[in-house]
């Protein structure tokens, strides 16, 4: 199968041209308040505008906008102001805009993309010190408050290439409305054929070879000699771009031995650059990566071969609103792709009117991630039940819900699918009956703190469950999605990521159970340990696997050990049994835990529970200690009985591993970080506090 390529130019010159610097404001306005720059309030007051950037983060460098309580943006119309000096006829670009935009250059009227991904040239007559402005129109007035859909039209240029939408639902924020590009400046006829070409590109891997086929149509008349190169650091491979027609070149590439490009849990996301040249002048096409897509069933499991290779896919669903937040921003990108790649995601998987932009499509290749729309994979894929996730203790702060679980605000972001009398949080606590055996509207009435540590332990619970179910059924193939990647509005949304950015419960335990060598417990019609070990990585790897079987949470008597290597993309399957003849039917838990038999590095571990109910282990008997360590924190975390579920947490700093199982008597040291990800400033002192689901009292630590 070939797919399409994602085209990114990341050379900052142009030729013949250049991109406009200089100091953006903006200004907001009511809907309609001016028809032109003309009938603006000359004494209106403008603000700085980060760009490229959003409206949002424009307001966030104002000190108007709080994740928090994100603003209706889509209610009022945003005017962008840019002036710069430059003279003569020239052509002006812009592009990168999201929302309904309009754009006049020194007060005349131009023309402007609608979308992203769109690009629009005006030849224009400079005039020494230029002034452009762009309005953001409000599209609720637009939209009569209906409960409609704004279908962005696909740009043209590219497959898969199209816009940001969103649901433009009554109160529904909408952050992706500014200017996401530079705009640049041309020249009239610089004498550059490639310069204005639109790209059909096209790669694949057919019988062992890569094959990258490439059309170039032009404005111009097309030259009599023109290369493609197709390379990486090793070696370069080029082929001769011939006429098809007058305005049309077109090439293809073939390599023995090509490097192939892997989602990042099975190998790496290797890329050729792409680059065409026409005598003096080249145009780079960007990263591309050659694979193979397919997909098969295996009993009644669909799956993917990536490579012809079967691969267990696991991702997140993401709704127009959710691509937008992704893709309001390079940096915004970059946090949302750091995030699910952290989690063990390889694929997004977007709803079947959201269309990505190509700068989204070039972020996902070179994270190693798929990115698929609906419909192009089997609509039997296995699905994550819509459970509504409680947020950390931080964002509730944040939000101002805290202590307020009957708050309305509380409901206020709870998915309720149309046409039923239950929502995502019906759902939790009716998961929350059955398996922790617990009454949910006494705990909220009279515990609702316990409530809220129950809800999160349970979301990560159903998230295991989830992963390792579809693993073990499907070995190292599969399909499994999460119904949301990340909250767009309040509290108690379905997404693995809070309004706010941070982890939930179910990231934690997702991440834990995506490893690429894993470790899963479960039993079999006998009530015997099973374990299926899988490795997804393309190398073999010599493991140590350790079972303990513990009685009352506190007294291992019973182990079994075993030392083995597992081969590359492979899955193995292990009855383990107590050494010297010990019982196993006394155990309350059973836990699993598989090491690199040289390093003795923790790859997995796996627990496995006689009774699940909330109060069924004794306490756990945590303690913990703040540690510095070259010039970093510390959490050294140990505890006297099995301990279900450990989570942290910090009033500033983010644990480096959270919502965790440890054994008797077990100890771990975790990593205290900045949120973003980076070391945190040894200023930055710990304080807060670890809990446990068998733990009645949390363990405090730091100031």
């Amino acid at each position: 199968m070939t797919v399409p390529a994602t085209i990114a130019r990341g050379d900052k010159r142009l030729p013949g041209g250049w991109r406009v610097s200089g100091d953006w404001s903006w200004l907001e306005t009511l809907p309609g308040a001016a028809d032109s720059p003309a009938c603006l309030d000359e004494r209106a007051s403008w603000l700085p505008a980060p760009v490229p950037g959003t409206v949002a983060d424009a307001m966030r460098v104002s000190g108007r906008w709080r994740d928090s309580a994100p603003v209706a943006v889509h209610r009022h119309d945003y005017w962008y102001r840019l002036r710069f000096a430059a003279t003569g006829r020239r052509i002006l670009r812009l592009r990168g805009l999201a929302g309904t935009a309009q754009a006049w250059l020194n007060g005349r009227q131009i023309s402007a993309p609608q979308a992203p991904g769109d690009a629009c040239d005006a030849e224009v007559e400079l005039a020494g010190l230029n002034t452009l402005h762009l309005c953001f129109r409000a599209s609720v007035p637009r939209l009569h408050g209906a409960r409609a859909t704004l279908c962005w039209r696909q740009a043209g240029a590219f497959p898969m290439s199209g816009v940001i939408g969103h649901a433009a639902a009554e109160g529904t924020p909408l952050h992706a409305v500014g200017v996401l590009q530079p705009v640049e400046v041309l020249d009239v006829a610089s004498g550059d054929v490639l310069a204005d070409a639109a790209v059909d590109l096209s790669t694949g891997l057919e019988d062992g070879e890569g094959v990258v086929r490439m059309r170039l149509h032009l404005h111009g008349e097309a030259p009599l000699r023109a290369t493609l190169n197709v390379g990486h650091a090793q070696r370069t491979v080029q082929a001769t771009l011939t006429r098809e027609d007058a305005f049309t070149l077109t090439a293809q590439v073939r390599l023995a031995h090509p490097d192939p490009w892997w989602p990042h849990t099975h190998g790496r996301p290797a890329r050729y650059r792409i680059v065409a040249e026409a005598g003096a002048h080249a145009l780079d096409c960007g990263q591309i990566g050659l694979r193979s897509v397919r997909r098969d069933r295996q009993g009644h499991m669909p799956y993917p071969r990536i490579n012809d290779v079967p691969v267990f896919c696991r991702g997140a669903r993401l709704d127009a609103e959710e691509l937008a937040a992704l893709a309001a921003s390079p940096l915004a990108t970059r946090h949302w792709m750091r995030l699910a790649r952290g989690a063990g995601l390889n694929v997004l998987y977007l709803d079947r009117d959201c269309a990505p932009a190509a700068d989204l499509l070039a972020a996902c290749e070179a994270a190693g991630m798929l990115l698929w729309r609906d419909g192009m994979a089997p609509a039997d894929a296995a699905w994550l039940p819509e459970i509504a996730g409680v947020p950390c203790a931080r964002t509730l702060d944040a939000l101002g819900l805290s202590h307020a679980v009957a708050d309305p605000r509380w409901k206020a972001s709870v998915p309720h699918p149309v046409g039923t009398l239950w929502d995502a949080e019906d759902v939790r606590d009716r998961n929350l009956r059955t398996l922790y055996d617990v009454d949910p509207p006494h705990l909220r009435r009279t515990d609702p703190q316990r409530y809220v540590r129950l809800s999160r332990a349970l979301a990560a619970d159903l998230v295991n469950d989830f992963i390792a179910g579809c693993r073990r059924d499907g070995g190292t193939a599969g399909l499994a999605l999460a119904p949301s990647l990340h909250d767009v509005l309040l509290a108690n949304g379905t997404g693995l990521v809070d309004v706010c950015g941070r982890p939930k419960s179910g990231w934690h335990a997702m991440r834990a159970a995506c490893r690429p060598l894993q470790v899963l417990i479960g039993s079999d019609s006998n009530g015997s340990i099973r374990l299926d070990l899988l490795n997804e990585t393309a190398a073999p790897r010599e493991v140590r696997v350790r079972v303990c079987w513990i009685r009352n949470g506190a007294q291992v008597h019973a182990e079994a050990e075993h030392v083995l290597c597992l081969q590359a993309r492979d899955a193995l399957v292990l009855a383990p049994r107590p050494q010297h003849g010990a019982s196993a039917a006394a155990a309350d838990v059973v836990l699993a835990t598989l090491s690199d038999a040289r390093s003795g590095e923790l790859l997995s571990q796996a627990v496995h529970l006689r009774d699940r109910r909330a109060d069924a282990l004794p306490q756990a008997g945590l303690h913990v200690e703040v540690q510095r360590h070259a010039e970093q924190w510390w959490l050294e975390i140990s505890a006297t009985q099995f301990a279900r579920w450990v989570h942290i947490e910090d009033d500033a700093l983010q644990p480096a591993q959270d919502w965790f199982h440890l054994a008797p008597g077990g100890c771990i040291r975790i990593r205290l970080l900045h949120e973003g990800g980076h070391a945190s400033h040894p200023a930055m002192r710990p304080a807060g506090k670890v809990c446990a689901l068998n733990q009645d009292a949390p363990v405090h630590y730091g100031a």
